[in-house]
């Protein structure tokens, strides 16, 4: 039984890092560019995607994934005994491990909040008639798009180490 709860886990947690992983990147190399081509009606999809629910969506995936992995490194390294954990293969998923935890930290506190605040500007500038009220508002979301940016690619490139990491683990 607790084999089948270990692989389990183990089934979940890559599913959820796989989901992850692709979701970041086909938010920033596919639909943002769409969205912005598309100008207001761009700014639109991402309302309606932030009234969805999107950042409660990746952030669930985020948690989860974390969850799942520190489980499995306790696993793993028997309780985290120093000895395991400095072995190449734990030094390997330790490594992972921290990159991933640092991909959720970029993600929540770069990436989803500033989600949140493109939206709500967009919203802001949408219900302000043509004029220099409405520029500034369109204006404002550069710095937030900048960030954004930044921050969903170096989420993407921490959580590429963190997929390499893992999936080398075991042989190294």
């Amino acid at each position: 039984m607790a084999t089948i709860f270990f692989l389990t886990i183990r089934v979940l947690h890559v599913f959820l890092a796989a989901l992850w992983i692709g979701a970041a990147v086909f938010l920033t190399y596919v639909l943002m560019p769409a969205v912005r081509e598309a100008g207001p009606a761009g700014g639109q999809v991402i309302v309606k995607l932030t009234r969805r629910g999107l950042h409660r969506f990746m952030a669930s995936l985020a948690g989860l994934t974390v969850v799942t992995g520190i489980w499995l490194y306790w696993r793993f390294t028997g309780g985290f005994d120093p000895a395991i954990s400095g072995s190449r293969a734990g030094m390997a998923f330790g490594a992972g491990g921290v990159a991933g935890l640092i991909a959720l930290g970029i993600g929540g506190a770069v990436v989803g909040r500033g989600s949140k605040q493109m939206a709500g500007l967009i919203e802001k500038a949408a219900a302000l008639p043509e004029g220099p009220e409405r520029a500034a508002a369109v204006q404002a979301m550069a710095p937030v798009g900048a960030r954004l940016e930044t921050g969903s690619s170096i989420l993407i490139v921490l959580l590429a180490i963190a997929v390499a990491l893992m999936a080398v683990g075991h042989y190294i």
